[in-house]
């Protein structure tokens, strides 16, 4: 006769369900742990509280500033390249010297160091708030190569931020608008207070005074200045349409 299948023993995988009973204890042991314990910021005292806050904005504040010096800089460097083109262009005649319509200024020269491979496009007419884009030439003063002590002035921070890498000796190279190009030889750098820097605009020759604020590693304005002055050694013209490397 057949086999009848066995009965499942009592150790197979159905069980009986845990009785009432059981489900009550299983409760009760899970009300007795201990339940998730306050955040960092709860557990501080209000005093702790507001040193945090003060922590965490000030270090907010140097994420920002930090964020502005790249700005500023990426801001110079894109600007001196619209800058050369204009230049360029105005060389052959093509332009009126303004990079962009709205433009409260426009090119005027360059002024080359070529020794440590470093240019920079300059400005004529420019306010305080175009030194983002280039050095500027203060109109109050000869025009570069003329008779007497021009002066062009640039941030420290940006495009004249090489000027503490010339040397006495070193030549400087000035490329006007009109083609002319005027050699000069660099003198000792020197610092002196904006008000008494000791340039002559009206000084006999033809001399040449780039000036940066100072120190070069300064973050807050100051009135101490960085002067570099040269004095010309010669002139080309005309000139070839060739220009320096951009300021770096």
């Amino acid at each position: 006769m057949p086999l009848l299948p066995a009965a499942p023993s009592s150790s197979g995988a159905c069980r009986s369900p845990p009785s009432s009973s059981q489900g009550f204890d299983a409760m009760a042991a899970d009300d007795d742990l201990p339940g998730p314990r306050p955040g960092f910021l709860a557990r501080l005292s209000a005093i702790e509280t507001i040193v945090v806050a003060i922590i965490a904005l000030i270090a907010l504040a140097g994420l920002m500033l930090i964020g502005k010096g790249f700005y500023m800089k990426a801001k110079a460097e894109v600007s001196q390249v619209l800058l050369k083109k204009s230049f360029e262009a105005q060389l052959h005649g093509e332009a009126s010297g303004k990079p962009w319509p709205w433009a409260d200024f426009e090119t005027t020269a360059e002024i080359m160091a070529p020794r440590i491979n470093r240019s920079a496009i300059v400005l004529q007419g420019a306010s305080g708030q175009a030194l983002a884009f280039g050095p500027a030439w203060l109109s109050n003063t000869p025009l570069p190569g003329d008779e007497g002590t021009s002066v062009i002035a640039a941030h420290r921070d940006t495009h004249f931020r090489w000027l503490k890498d010339v040397s006495s000796g070193d030549l400087l190279v000035l490329t006007r608008k009109d083609g002319r190009r005027f050699l000069f030889r660099a003198g000792e750098g020197r610092v002196a207070r904006w008000d008494e820097s000791g340039i002559n605009a009206s000084a006999s020759g033809r001399n040449l005074a780039l000036a940066t604020c100072w120190p070069f590693d300064a973050i807050e304005p100051g009135p101490m200045r960085y002067i570099v002055t040269a004095e010309l050694v010669g002139e080309q013209h005309p000139v070839p349409l060739t220009t320096g490397s951009v300021s770096k």
